[in-house]
């Protein structure tokens, strides 16, 4: 037996899969770290660099009725795999296919009247912006379909080299269109990843997929299990892009452009604290699912991904905090944000709380639990509610009392400071609200993790 499968067995299959899928994110961390560090903000003015996250963020909102219509794939490729019923998995994915040409006629109509308002309050051109919004839009809910038959099917290593692969194909796009035109080839960039996994994806489920396995209608209890799973995603899901698209444009809106841009770096540089969470998450989706299948308990699975997801970021939160200012300082391009190093390790901090709460949200949704929507639905309203309600209250003269409008302008919101506090405090709330869940959950006597 070689050193890497003793290493295997000694880890077991959970950190082995995850090294794999780490590993193979973080070769191409060093190329997105690349882009967003470096090659976005060298090509795209400062004038419009804080246009970029609300553009992707409206291609996520775009995308939201692809992402609802196949929601319930990921979970039920698990579950069909797990049963060997490979006819139902290739049902699936036909489904997917033919609803994605569907929805993205409708969206195409859509967003001939959306667009004009949108590029008006995000002060860029809309050139060729609006079709390639829709597409990338379009074609990451539908590239999910493939990852996750592949991630559902527990093939990993297919996975791992469509994670590597994709990242050196979205810089070689992103080096040849974005001289061009910045954000349009900033945009391109964003769409070669999703077609990348595609195509590989559907190269390596070509045995599962292909003419030799014939497509089997899916049951009535089949279609009557994913509707009562897929309402409740549908709203989680719903709300949550519609609440991040609002964010990223009054970031945008509210702000200077310079307190948008330095936002656009801290952004970029505070990701790193997700690495970890992402590459665990992405595992233990269809463990979890197909514990809840075969009747098992998984809860030492969820204590594994909390903890690895925390500890990572407060790691990565540290060394900002210590070396923030050398870190902004070391490149010409991030120099003139040296300033912002506080807030750097404060949104670092956030983020490492998000992406920990997002796995945790994430292993309940894999075994079909959604009892935090009774909290996480109005955390997320109240998060972009305030943030609207504060640096918007011209709005609200002849409504709210006068007192209540100088009361607000008084607070002087619109910066940067101010959002970064705001966001944090509300991600340490939704910490102590989930873990107020998991505590009263274990205190149960018949608490079982998948019951």
């Amino acid at each position: 037996m070689n050193l890497l499968s003793r290493l295997r067995m000694r880890i077991g299959d959970f950190w082995w899969h995850s090294l794999l899928i780490f590993l193979a994110c973080r070769s191409g961390d060093a190329i997105q770290a690349f882009i967003g560090l470096w090659l976005v903000p060298r090509y795209v003015p400062q004038s419009e660099l804080g246009a970029t996250l609300p553009i992707l963020q409206m291609a996520s909102a775009v995308g939201l009725p692809l992402a609802i219509f196949v929601i319930p794939f990921s979970r039920w490729l698990t579950i069909f795999s797990v049963r060997n019923e490979f006819g139902k998995v290739k049902r699936l994915m036909q489904i997917a296919f033919y609803g994605s040409g569907l929805v993205c006629v409708v969206m195409l109509l859509a967003l001939r009247y959306v667009v004009p308002f949108f590029f008006e309050r995000l002060r860029v051109a809309e050139g060729a912006l609006g079709f390639l919004i829709l597409c990338v839009g379009i074609s990451t809910p539908f590239s999910t379909v493939f990852s996750n038959a592949l991630q559902g099917m527990k093939r990993f290593k297919a996975l791992t080299i469509v994670t590597t692969i994709g990242a050196p194909i979205r810089l070689a796009v992103l080096l040849v269109a974005m001289p061009f035109r910045a954000l349009s080839g900033y945009l391109l960039g964003q769409l070669a990843a999703p077609v990348t996994t595609i195509g590989v994806s559907w190269f390596a489920l070509r045995k599962e997929l292909g003419r030799g396995v014939t497509a089997v209608p899916l049951g009535r209890a089949d279609i009557c299990a994913m509707l009562r799973y897929s309402v409740p995603v549908a709203i989680n899901l719903t709300v949550v892009s519609l609440m991040g698209a609002w964010q990223m444009l009054l970031i945008r809106q509210r702000l200077t452009e310079f307190d948008s841009a330095a936002f656009y770096m801290i952004s970029r540089l505070a990701e790193v604290a997700t690495f970890v969470g992402l590459s665990l998450v992405t595992v233990v989706f269809p463990y979890v699912a197909e514990a809840k299948v075969k009747g098992i308990e998984s809860e030492r699975l969820l204590w594994k991904l909390l903890g690895g997801t925390f500890l990572a970021g407060l790691a990565v939160t540290a060394i900002y905090a210590i070396f923030g200012r050398g870190i902004l300082s070391l490149v010409p391009l991030w120099s003139e944000y040296a300033s912002c190093w506080p807030l750097l390790a404060l949104y670092t901090l956030r983020q490492t709380l998000s992406i920990t709460t997002s796995a945790f949200l994430s292993y309940e949704t894999s075994a079909g639990r959604f009892s935090f929507l009774w909290y996480y639905v109005p955390y997320l309203l109240l998060e972009t509610g305030w943030l609207v309600v504060c640096t918007g209250y011209a709005a609200f003269h002849g409504i709210l009392p006068e007192s209540a409008v100088s009361w607000l302008e008084s607070l002087h919101v619109a910066r940067l400071e101010y959002f970064v506090w705001w966001l944090l405090a509300c991600s340490s709330t939704l910490t102590l609200l989930i873990g107020g869940h998991l505590l009263v959950r274990m205190r149960k006597p018949s608490h079982r993790t998948d019951n």
